[in-house]
């Protein structure tokens, strides 16, 4: 009998937290199969998938030309994690918003179904974002500055923040282990930015109907040839639809990068739904201009396509839309990279606290 304690993540019979969940994901290569179907389509895994990863890993959330301005500030929500990045005299300033739940007392039912919604409170964790804000609408008196900054900004609790290249990372986590050193490697090995590629494109967003997890998959696939020890990320090769040899990277859990000699294409996955997941494209040249972004289009469209037709085919696995499936042992695992994504989820999950902390992070004991 298992002392350890209820972390409250069971759904479809499952517990998602035990090593069991994960055990023939993590077999051998031949012998692997599919992560179980609740890794796809379940709330209670993306809200495990918050604790695991989106509050613990390095997160991209956009480029240093998105906020190029003191005062201007870039949002992003991380898991239900309303946060931003904004540009000050002294640097790049990670914060959690001031309205974490809009201006809700309490979150509506209707926001707690793992669904970004669209509302007039943009800074909330449980709606979709709007692009990087301009200082100039964030003065005194604008609903912006209320929604993300409040009147003091600075007793806002705050996130480590960095950079890798023209790219912003965030990490939500207390105190988390540094990322530059596996960054370097990374760009030594295929050197995704630098002066070869000075431009950057305008970004294009993309949303595809796909748990984020496929999606990245689909986008990296490639044949692996070198992998990060400290599992931040997978480096492939691949050929593009268009014609043209070119090399992916997928950094754990949401940056895939396409990059040929003179182009890298980056694109920052964020889950909208638990099948539904937005993608922010812009691309990095000798010169990225507006068409950038259109030629790189229908590579991801493509591949997206093939992860849309995969989430549809696993979340509908044991049900009634799937009757054949019904107790039927799951595929096996043919993607490498599906193989890498069952390693890294299981790594993280296995990580999680299992105790209740005695103090509650982020607040002050009291004597």
């Amino acid at each position: 009998m298992s002392n350890r304690p209820d972390l409250g993540y069971f759904d479809e019979g499952q517990d998602l937290a035990s090593p069991s969940f994960y055990a023939e994901a993590l077999r051998p290569e031949g012998q692997a199969r599919l992560l179980p179907p609740a890794a796809f389509r379940s709330l209670a895994f993306t809200q495990l998938e918050d604790e695991a990863v989106w509050t613990r890993d390095w997160i991209c959330v956009g480029s240093h030309e998105a906020i190029p301005h003191v005062g201007d500030l870039l949002p992003f929500t991380i898991g239900t994690h309303g946060v931003h990045v904004q540009r000050t005299p002294d640097g790049l300033r990670a914060r959690f918003n001031k309205a974490q739940h809009g201006g809700c007392r309490m979150v509506p039912l209707q926001c707690q179904t793992g669904a970004k919604t669209r509302c007039s409170f943009t800074s909330c964790g449980y709606s979709r974002d709007r692009p990087a804000i301009p200082a100039g609408e964030l003065g005194d008196g604008a609903p912006a500055m209320h929604q993300y900054l409040g009147l003091r900004p600075e007793r806002l609790l705050t996130a480590q923040a960095r950079s890798w290249g023209p790219l912003i990372f965030v990490n939500l986590d207390v105190a988390p282990q540094s990322p530059e050193a596996d960054l370097a490697a990374l760009n030594k090995a295929a050197g995704f930015f630098g002066n070869h590629k000075p431009a950057r494109s305008e970004e294009l967003w993309l949303e595809f109907p796909a748990n984020w997890k496929l999606l990245a998959q689909a986008l990296a696939a490639g044949e692996p040839f070198a992998e990060d020890p400290g599992a931040r990320w997978l480096l492939a090769r691949t050929a593009l639809d268009g014609g043209g040899d070119a090399v992916t990277a997928w950094l754990f859990p949401n940056l895939v990068l396409l990059a040929t000699a003179r182009e890298t294409c980056v694109v920052v996955l964020q889950q909208t739904a638990i099948g539904q997941t937005l993608c922010r494209v812009s691309v990095y040249g000798e010169a990225a201009g507006a068409d950038a972004p259109a030629r790189w289009r229908e590579t991801v469209e493509a591949r997206a396509g093939t992860a849309a037709a995969e989430h549809l085919a696993i979340s509908r696995w044991g049900t009634s839309f799937r009757p054949a499936t019904a107790g039927a042992p799951l595929p096996l695992q043919t993607d490498p990279h599906g193989l890498w994504l069952a390693r890294m989820l299981a790594e993280r999950v296995a990580r999680v606290p299992r105790e209740a902390l005695p103090q509650p992070l982020f607040q002050n004991p009291r004597s």
